[in-house]
């Protein structure tokens, strides 16, 4: 399997665009897939230089309904043709940031269900859309969610209400050596997912995982801090069950992921714009 970090945060080669957002190209069997889509049509510039070819994309998973992963739909749909669209329909919400009285609107333009319902195939339990790729819809949250949740939230009527992340899923994909995670920010918690995992292929390994994990936590003043406490279970975590790597980044976080790095040493990288990755 062959993925290619298509836009991220950070590149380490100019000619390519770089944004707070993120997309996965993965060539799996004779299918091609993105997991997620950034936040504008960058990424579609960016395809073009990194030789994925747009227009022949067989599906789309999105993670969850928030803009920086699903803002470059809208611009990949007038140009692909037949991709289908998976996603759960608590992507519909109205999600929000929120700081004090600053209200921020990050969900998905709302032309997508508008004008290309027909396109959008919308998953509520476990299902193998292909073989041996899995989108798994119920996340047990069992363990600890992100502190960086606190400032997001689901608008409902005129009330904000804190966002449960209903609308996010897991992309797993099976390999001869085990099952390789794809998370978009791991809203949920990554321990969550790793054991949603798990309880799902319980004779099986965790190969890899690739994704963000939403370390970050911004406070009112936009300053960004992070839980090292968890950090370290997550580390742990990923130890324990011997997953053999971990390509990361986004909302990682640069800090975030150098304390990973302290623990996991090789186990780790990250996934920088233009990143190709062979699984």
């Amino acid at each position: 399997m062959k993925v290619v970090t298509l836009i991220e945060n950070t590149s380490k080669d100019n000619d390519l665009f770089k944004e707070h957002g993120l997309s996965l190209y993965i060539e799996k069997g004779n299918k091609k897939i993105l997991m997620d889509i950034g936040k504008s049509n960058k990424v579609i510039e960016n395809a073009k230089k990194l030789n994925v070819d747009i227009e022949d994309i067989d599906m789309v998973i999105l993670s969850h309904g928030h803009y920086d992963h699903g803002g470059g739909l809208l611009d990949f749909l007038k140009i692909n043709r037949k991709a289908r669209v998976y996603l759960k329909k608590e992507t519909k919400q109205d999600m929000y940031s929120c700081y004090g009285e600053n209200k921020r609107y990050i969900g998905l333009d709302k032309s997508i269900f508008e004008d290309y319902n027909h396109r959008l195939i919308f998953i509520d339990k476990f299902t193998e859309i292909y073989k041996d790729v899995f989108i798994i819809t119920d996340i047990k949250k069992e363990d600890t969610m992100p502190q960086g949740n606190q400032s997001l939230y689901i608008k409902n009527g005129e009330t904000y209400e804190n966002d449960n992340f209903q609308h996010e899923l897991i992309l797993a994909i099976r390999e001869e050596e085990g099952i390789v995670i794809f998370t978009g920010c791991a809203h949920s918690g990554i321990l969550n997912m790793i054991k949603t995992v798990k309880k799902i292929f319980q004779e099986e390994k965790i190969k890899a995982i690739v994704g963000g994990f939403h370390l970050m936590i911004m406070s009112l003043d936009r300053n960004v801090s992070y839980d090292n406490q968890q950090i370290k279970r997550i580390a742990e975590k990923i130890l324990e069950e011997d997953i053999e790597k971990v390509y990361t980044g986004h909302c990682t976080g640069e800090q975030g992921y150098i304390y990973l790095k302290t623990i996991l040493e090789d186990k780790i990288d990250y996934i920088y714009t233009g990143k190709k990755i062979y699984l």
